[in-house]
């Protein structure tokens, strides 16, 4: 009966399906309908639902109901995949409204709804996105790859590393190339844009590629995609590229899944920067005759005293190591400054706020605090790092090691503030130097030289 009703319903016009409210639903699941950001409460989506009842993964099995369910509860399994409900009939309708990427229990939320990561990590997502720049690449370029005619085509040839050459047009998206080329190119949504399982990375010819057009600009912001990270089911080329799959296994494929709209996604990008450690060179004196209670607020105290010089200067704390303090400059885009340069103006100012906040522990703990600041400047990779419960933000590289070395220093050559030959080349001519070090370093084969700047 129900079946057939469904197929009568179906019958009627689109317009008037649009039109009318939804029928068969309960009094509270309408009210709660009605209430819904992007859905409407009528006919149309009520069939769309009833069509696929048991298989979009949006439909709760054990709490509560889904929004547009006419058979009641759902036997299906819970399958909150983040912006990749690849099945869910709704999909396009949420989607278009940039808002429904995260379903939760049959209705659709913001990144806003599902915050476990920022939260666990204590970094608030307003804070992030200051310094992550989820910029889609699309250039404006809103031209779907359907629109292109046959007669625009040219020959090119895609490398695809690890695999092989594979001869195709440049009206042909990549995943369509290398799947008729026999490549196991993993596409779980069927080349819909919806699930990022055909990524791939442009190792050269990036420049031949045609901008992402809005299927995919919408999921690289996401996602967090660099330029050089591309939907294969979405790019075509115009001249010859050399790419390589992301996506190889099951694992993968989970790990794609599951990055969406319920975090701040970064898959990881090569950018300069300048990085700056700081370390408390008298704490172990002070925590051995403080009270547990005393150490946490007066870290705490301290911590906000240098934070907000170094948020003042476009700094991104990136991680605190007990007494220590780690600080990424140059990826706050409103800071137009060579990141050398906002480092030292931070360490400047930080020893400059050091005295008064010595004051306060003087008088109320009999101490004051020493502290030791390294920077280095260089090319680093940053994006979201560790288990999937407690991902974080950061920077990784080289540049970061030698920066953390660079700090150790000061404990030996009895200095406050040690930069390296690289930030010194940059910022020499705007500060007064005192002394020069040669330093071996855990690490480095060759010493390291470094500066003492002079900040009166």
């Amino acid at each position: 009966m129900m079946k057939l009703m469904i197929k009568m319903m179906d019958l009627l016009p689109l317009k008037t399906k649009n039109k009318m409210k939804a029928p068969m639903l309960s009094k509270e699941r309408l009210e709660l309908g009605q209430k819904h950001k992007t859905i409407k409460m009528n006919l149309t989506n009520l069939l769309i639902c009833a069509r696929n009842c048991g298989t979009c993964p949006s439909y709760p099995a054990v709490k509560g109901e889904a929004l547009y369910c006419a058979g009641g509860k759902s036997s299906a399994a819970i399958e909150q995949n983040g912006c990749n409900c690849v099945s869910c009939p709704l999909y396009e309708l949420c989607s278009e409204y940039n808002t429904a990427y995260f379903c939760i229990n049959g209705q659709c939320g913001s990144k806003e709804d599902s915050l476990s990561s920022s939260i666990l990590s204590g970094i608030s997502t307003t804070y992030l996105e200051r310094f992550i720049h989820l910029d889609d690449g699309s250039n404006g370029n809103n031209k779907a790859i359907t629109d292109l005619h046959e007669g625009d085509t040219t020959d090119l040839t895609m490398n695809f590393l690890g695999d092989k050459e594979v001869e195709t047009k440049s009206n042909i998206p990549i995943l369509q190339a290398s799947l008729t080329a026999g490549i196991n190119h993993k596409h779980i949504c069927g080349g819909r844009a919806r699930c990022s399982t055909c990524r791939v990375l442009i190792s050269e010819g990036l420049q031949n590629c045609r901008p992402r057009n809005k299927k995919e600009a919408m999921l690289a912001k996401i996602k967090g995609f660099s330029p050089e990270i591309r939907l294969a089911c979405q790019t075509t080329a115009e001249n010859n590229i050399t790419l390589r799959r992301l996506i190889l296994d099951d694992e993968d494929i989970s790990q794609a899944i599951h990055e969406g709209r319920a975090n701040i996604n970064q898959v990881g990008r090569e950018t300069d920067v300048a990085i700056l450690f700081s370390d408390i060179r008298s704490f172990t004196s002070f925590s051995e005759k403080a009270l547990p209670y005393d150490i946490i607020h007066i870290l705490n105290r301290y911590f906000e005293t240098i934070g907000e010089v170094i948020d003042h200067h476009g700094g991104y704390i990136d991680k605190y190591m007990g007494d220590g303090i780690m600080v990424i400059f140059g990826l706050d885009s409103q800071f137009k400054e060579n990141p050398a340069v906002l480092a030292m103006n931070a360490a400047e100012k930080i020893l400059l706020s050091l005295k008064d906040f010595n004051k306060y522990l003087e008088t109320k703990f009999d101490h004051q605090f020493r502290i030791g600041i390294g920077i280095h400047t260089g090319n680093v990779i940053v994006g979201n790092l560790g288990y999937s419960k407690k991902k974080e933000f950061t920077a990784i590289g080289d540049t970061v090691n030698t920066a953390s070395r660079i700090e150790s220093v000061n404990k030996l050559a009895k200095t406050s503030v040690l930069v390296s030959e690289t930030t010194y080349n940059t910022v020499k001519d705007s500060y007064g130097w005192k002394k020069k070090f040669t330093a071996h370093v855990k690490g480095k084969e060759l010493p390291v030289v470094v500066y003492e700047p002079d900040f009166g």
